[in-house]
């Protein structure tokens, strides 16, 4: 007759490199039960972060400023995808996103590149405002085929201003903003959005 073995069950070690030290990760380490990673035990080959982290355990990676705004563009085109029925997020987001670019980003853009950059800002400034008079325009509009319309209208302008900034504006930002810089723009729009 076979007879049945109990396992006591071991504590297992965490397989993560620098969350427990080799020790077992329980999960309390931090104040919102993440892990703390222990001096010395990362892997040969990870950068030091000591110098200026760009990671945090607490609050993950630290985005810059275009890294930042392009996630709002994607959110945005997602939002768009919803159509007339995300209007109210969509027109919450736009609002957001153009105190960014216009009091943090293109400021900073324009004092860094000059007057090399200042038409595209500047055009890019103007293609916010139409699009503020037509977020208002469908807000405003009872449901029906005029309605449906300038929501396409209100799309094909959005789409446009992204692929404008994101193909002129930032390839600028890039060349003349260090990485420093734009983490610290970055860290600006946070806040701001943390405030709002």
């Amino acid at each position: 007759m076979a007879r049945s073995v109990a396992r006591r069950s071991r504590p297992r070690r965490s397989s993560i490199s620098g969350t427990g030290g080799g020790h077992r990760n329980t999960g309390h380490g931090g104040p919102a039960g993440e892990a703390r990673p222990s001096p010395g035990s990362s892997p040969p080959g990870t950068p030091d972060l000591r110098d200026g982290a760009e990671v945090t355990v607490t609050t993950g990676p630290v985005s810059d400023a275009i890294d930042h705004l392009q996630a709002e563009h994607r959110e945005i085109a997602a939002l768009l995808e919803r159509g007339l029925r995300a209007m109210a997020p969509l027109a919450a987001l736009m609002a957001r996103h153009a105190v960014q670019e216009e009091e943090i980003f293109y400021p900073a853009v324009r004092r860094a590149a000059g007057r090399g950059v200042a038409a595209a800002l500047t055009h890019a400034v103007q293609q916010r405002r139409a699009i503020d008079r037509l977020l208002r325009e469908v807000a405003g509009q009872a449901a029906g085929a005029g309605r449906r319309q300038r929501f396409d209208e209100l799309r094909a302008r959005i789409e446009e201003h992204v692929r404008e900034v994101e193909t002129t504006v930032f390839p600028q930002a890039l060349r003349c903003l260090s990485r420093p810089e734009r983490v610290a723009l970055g860290e600006r729009m946070d806040l701001l959005v943390q405030e709002s």
